[in-house]
């Protein structure tokens, strides 16, 4: 997906070439990855032909949380953060991508090092866009990492904050080394915590079990709505609770939910086959997230998506060769 850098990006405000959104290498994001971020999903409906942004205010709203939690200048944050949620339609538009979008929005401080009053720092923000990889329909392996969940008295999970992200680099070198495909972290109290990018899901019985916020787990968006959908559409109890180690392999089916991810089966953990081949509660609510977002199914609250009508046809971000991009 970040193989191939697009022709354009929204920069401070604008849509500006790739290549000019710069920033110095001393600056404090390059120096310490000062920046929040979020990720973003922009599923293209071809019937409509428009996007949908899977809850475009309330990720937006989790940036504003994450630049309170490292302490960012309230105003000027919350500046940039309504310039966001104005650029993300501009940027799908610009984009002219007929086909799913991943989008990553970021508040950044160029100047500033541990600043945290207005006037003390020089904030910076962009969105980024990429096509997304073809959907794997695959079942993942996980291995349970050595690596442990970064403590909320360390860096807090609640905050997508870009220099916390270097706590999965060795988790996730672990398990490619262990030729599986995910590292699914453990906190400092030994129980489940979540992987580098997915809340963690267990099927036990007619219950499904997922880890609490307190486990240190991001408070995520598809999290949640996998919730409402369990609860809502399939009559499930879903109970919050901590999950140790062992229980991975006795679970009758474990999945994992996030915006890249969306909703994947894992298959085993540590080599141990999970649920006999067949997972019907994950089956299922796969399918039904993934039809909603496709415009085939009503999601449970209907502000989960945000519509983006395509524009004017033109070249798409993929077949672009030559020329400039959109101002």
């Amino acid at each position: 997906m970040y193989e191939k850098a697009p022709e354009t990006i929204w920069w401070n405000g604008s849509l500006v070439p790739w290549d000019r959104a710069r920033v110095h290498v001393t600056s404090e994001v390059a120096m310490r990855g000062t920046n929040v971020f979020e990720g973003l999903r922009a599923y293209w409906q071809p019937e409509s032909e428009q996007h949908v942004v899977v809850h475009l205010h309330r990720h937006l709203a989790r940036l504003a949380q994450s630049a309170r939690l490292i302490r960012l200048p309230q105003a000027e944050s919350a500046e940039s953060v309504a310039r966001l949620l104005d650029g993300v339609p501009e940027l799908i538009r610009a984009l002219r991508h007929r086909g799913d979008l991943y989008l990553r929005p970021t508040l950044y401080i160029d100047e500033g090092r541990y600043g945290w009053r207005s006037g003390q720092v020089k904030l910076g923000c962009y969105i980024a866009g990429y096509p997304t990889d073809p959907r794997v329909d695959r079942p993942m392996s996980c291995v349970v990492s050595s690596w442990r969940r970064s403590p909320d008295l360390a860096v807090s999970p609640l905050a997508k904050v870009g220099a916390a992200y270097q706590a999965f680099r060795l988790p996730r070198i672990e398990a490619a080394m262990a030729g599986a495909d995910e590292a699914i972290l453990l906190n400092t109290n030994d129980t489940v915590a979540e992987t580098g990018g997915a809340a963690v899901f267990l099927v036990r019985g007619d219950t499904v079990v997922t880890p609490p916020l307190a486990d240190g787990v991001l408070d995520g968006i598809t999290r949640g709505i996998v919730i409402d959908l369990l609860r809502s559409r399939w009559g499930m109890k879903v109970v919050e609770r901590s999950v140790p180690r062992s229980e991975l392999y006795v679970a009758d089916e474990v999945f994992v939910c996030g915006t890249l991810d969306e909703v994947r089966i894992v298959s085993s953990v540590d080599a141990v086959p999970i649920g006999g081949g067949t997972w019907p509660v994950a089956e299922g609510v796969r399918a039904l997230y993934l039809d909603i977002c496709a415009g085939q199914q009503d999601p449970v609250d209907p502000a989960m998506l945000h519509t983006v009508s395509s524009a004017p046809p033109g070249p798409d971000l993929q077949d672009r060769s030559t020329g400039s991009p959109p101002l």
